[in-house]
């Protein structure tokens, strides 16, 4: 009888036990990881340590004990907000204006180009823009900017963009009868200040065609996919563009059929070698080689234009399935632009 007496008082004190540790009044025991409750004035993106979460606000998320940084991509106004925080317990984070941090500043140079000349395959001749149409083409590149380049960082790049029109003919590198560019080196003869640390990208824009005059080719531009091993250290794009009879009719139908041809562009000089050397965890590669090229693989469809903000922002969903975001992010943008790494 004394036996059975025991065992009850044993149980008795066990189920006890058990509720005492369940009614904690919230706070995380020893064993279990903290839960932050993130909110924000309006819906956002979570990233934890610079990584997307898959996860807006407002909504709970687990993490382990420690220092983390906990940012919100605002869905609206396209603008990043962050806070470290030393993590111990469950807590509530209400992101506001005041966790908005300054954006990295990252540096262009565009350059036009009045004439262009080569050996066609009809001939050597010369192509030209006149000063109003290169203004277009600034004018299309700074729309660019305004548009995607800072937005799709919510707002963790702020490009300063300068601008240089070289007036003398620029020779033609002739890799083919059908395959023609501007090198970095033609670029850098006439316009020395482009040098590591000045820049973070150099933009170059000549004329494709000038009436019988053709250095067409199969391509809109190109960039230069590793800019750490390059002379100049910097992320150098040429664009041959096919400016018709009006380049504003030209522009315009590029801005309503595929507007991200310079941020395409740009994602080159950065996407391909540069964050993955940084340890970013950015997209696989396409079938050519070339991360950019990947969007279809990633189930994105033309014109690419939630591919390049998913790539930028770091939203891009792993192919494992699994809770995984691939691309840039904005703590990366905000802790180094290219033209500082130049100089480290």
């Amino acid at each position: 009888m004394k036996k059975i007496k025991q065992y009850s008082f044993l149980l008795l004190s066990t189920i006890f036990s058990l509720l005492v540790a369940c009614d904690n009044g919230g706070e995380t025991t020893s064993n279990s990881l903290p839960v932050v409750k993130v909110s924000s004035s309006e819906p956002g993106y979570i990233y934890i340590d610079g990584q997307y979460t898959g996860t807006k606000t407002p909504a709970e998320i687990t993490v382990s004990k420690g220092v983390h940084v906990i940012g919100v991509g605002m869905e609206e106004s396209a603008t990043y907000l962050r806070r470290e925080l030393d993590v111990s317990k469950d807590m509530d984070v209400a992101l506001a204006a005041s966790d908005k941090p300054e954006p990295k500043v990252w540096k262009a140079l565009w350059v036009g180009i009045h004439e262009v000349t080569g050996l066609s395959a009809t001939g050597r001749c010369s192509s030209q823009f006149s000063k109003e149409e290169l203004d277009a083409g600034f004018e299309f590149f700074q729309w660019s900017i305004d548009n995607q380049f800072e937005p799709y960082s919510f707002g963790t790049m702020k490009w300063e963009v300068e601008r240089k029109d070289i007036e003398t003919p620029v020779e033609l590198y002739k890799a083919s009868n059908t395959w023609f560019t501007l090198e970095p080196t033609s670029i850098t003869e006439l316009i020395p200040e482009v040098k590591p640390g000045e820049y973070d990208a150099v933009f170059v824009f000549w004329r494709e065609s000038d009436g019988a005059c053709s250095f067409r080719s199969s391509y809109f531009g190109l960039a230069w996919t590793d800019p750490m091993n390059e002379t100049i250290k910097t992320g150098y794009v040429t664009v041959k563009f096919d400016a018709g009879s009006d380049i504003n009719e030209k522009i315009e139908w590029y801005k309503n059929n595929d507007p991200g041809v310079w941020v395409h562009e740009w994602l080159h000089t950065v996407g391909e070698t540069y964050f993955q050397d940084r340890g970013e965890r950015l997209p696989e590669k396409g079938g050519d080689g070339l991360v950019i090229h990947a969007a279809e693989k990633y189930a994105y469809t033309y014109p690419w234009m939630d591919w390049y903000s998913d790539f930028i922002s770091g939203r891009v969903k792993d192919l494992s399935g699994g809770n995984l975001y691939r691309g840039i992010g904005p703590e990366a943008l905000l802790e180094c632009s290219l033209r500082e790494s130049a100089v480290q």
